[in-house]
């Protein structure tokens, strides 16, 4: 797809002030993801070993997966201003004691306890502005919102260690840790500040030609007679759709086959003696996912125009999705496949590298798009939620079973974590081709 033909969709997207500040507002949330895991690590390593700062990173994300879907359900009940601020206080707080823990000599596990409750009550804006892209974009908007999701996604994952490592080398941790609130706390009001409206005509006329003569005041209605409300029924949860189910499993065997391969081609470059290049490697795939996300992104997306129909003539939220889907993750599989061709010419990564996540970052867009819509009513938040910690689940088992295939001996063993990662995204694809039932497809219409 040229990019003459995705600009449009883009200037559309940013010509909508809605939209326009929900933009800013990923991008100042993003970027503390980003810096969040390497600000942890550096702010624990200045006054405590490498073990124990590992534990506090490892703790602050297992406390973040474990509470994301309470914490999307509570956004999407009350609103996500103001959990994410209620939320925002106590990270803040916790992150603090944190830092003043580490300057006191305090004890591991109470620096391993306080990072722990940080990713507890990490502020939910992450999924809520999902959600939010999904309610204000619109269905013509709505692949181009996620599409631009995914790339300041990966562009928050490429920036914020670097920039999060220049603050604490140049400054102290202390600053790094600053910045990560002060961003996550204007996401947060950026969010809520209420839309521009124009100041109305008759305000107007009066500004220009003088005072307007009051208008009648009607006489007060007689209020109507009360009627008792009756009892709201308690929404399905996300996880009884078969079609979320398969998303989330989809989308865990992803995050593990991306887990996997920055797992494997760290090993690959520290048996080459050339730690230096995991870096350039890693950023090499993240800015394939980015161009990925920005070219096609835009044009796969999420796919609600189409799909096959029920005996009622309704569409159901099956066909093009899957089939784009599908397609976007097969190219995932076939750039890790060529990623491991190329670790038997070490120069060849280089090249591979890109490749390898060009086809990542509109996956998840996809992914992310086809769970907001198959949401249930007033749930968004919470699927997102559930689709993060699911994501976390997955890319914590990936990192596990390519450490454990780089445990062994034998040179070949970079090379053989690359193919388990491709072998992890051809597993998410054929999930991916694993389409929802007729008696799926029949509950979930699109109108």
């Amino acid at each position: 797809m040229s990019t003459a033909s995705v600009a449009p969709s883009y200037r559309a997207l940013f010509a909508e002030p809605v939209l326009r500040r929900l933009a800013v507002a990923d991008a100042f949330a993003r970027l503390p993801q980003g810096m969040v895991s390497i600000t942890v690590l550096l702010v624990v390593a200045e006054h405590a070993s490498m073990a124990v700062a590992g534990l506090a990173v490892a703790s602050y994300t297992l406390g973040q997966a474990v509470t994301g879907p309470v914490r999307g359900r509570l956004a999407d009940r009350h609103g996500l201003v103001p959990v994410a601020a209620a939320c925002g206080t106590g990270y803040a707080l916790a992150l603090l004691a944190l830092l003043a823990g580490v300057l006191a000599g305090a004890p591991a596990w109470l620096l391993i306890g306080a990072a722990a409750l940080a990713g507890l009550v990490n502020p939910p804006l992450s999924p809520g502005l999902r959600s939010l892209w999904s309610a204000h974009a619109g269905a013509g908007l709505a692949p181009t919102a996620f599409a631009l999701d995914a790339a300041v996604m990966n562009l928050g994952y490429i920036a914020g260690p670097v920039l999060a490592s220049a603050l604490a080398t140049a400054i102290a941790p202390a600053a790094a840790l600053g910045l990560l609130l002060v961003l996550t706390g204007a996401a947060t009001v950026i969010i809520g500040r209420p839309p521009h409206r124009p100041q109305p005509a008759a305000g107007r006329r009066q500004a220009v030609s003088g005072p307007v003569p009051p208008t009648p005041v009607p006489p007060t209605p007689v209020p109507p007679t009360p009627v008792p409300r009756r009892p709201v029924p308690r929404r399905p949860g996300p996880l009884r759709s078969g079609v979320l189910r398969r998303l989330m499993l989809t989308a865990a065997l992803v995050n593990a086959a991306l887990s996997a391969s920055e797992i494997a081609l760290t090993g690959y470059v520290r048996h080459h003696h050339a730690l230096w290049a995991s870096g350039p490697l890693l950023a090499e795939v993240a800015i394939g996912g980015i161009l990925g996300s920005l070219l096609l992104g835009a044009r796969f997306g999420t796919g609600t125009r189409s799909g096959t129909r029920t005996r009622s003539g309704t569409r159901t939220r099956s066909g093009t999705r899957t089939r784009s889907l599908l397609a976007l993750l097969v190219g995932y599989a076939g750039g890790l496949a060529l990623l491991t061709a190329a670790g038997l010419d070490a120069p060849l990564l280089a090249v591979a590298a890109p490749l390898a996540g060009f086809c990542l970052g509109p996956a998840l867009a996809a992914l992310f798009g086809q769970a907001a819509g198959a949401a249930p009513p007033g749930g968004g938040t919470e699927t997102q939620a559930w689709l993060n910690s699911i994501m976390n689940g997955g890319g914590a088992g990936g990192a596990a079973l390519a450490s454990a295939v780089l445990s062994g001996t034998g040179p070949g063993r970079p090379v053989l974590a690359l193919a388990l990662s491709c072998a992890l995204a051809v597993a998410a694809a054929t999930c991916a081709a694993i389409g929802p039932g007729d008696s799926e497809a029949r509950a979930h219409p699109v109108r």
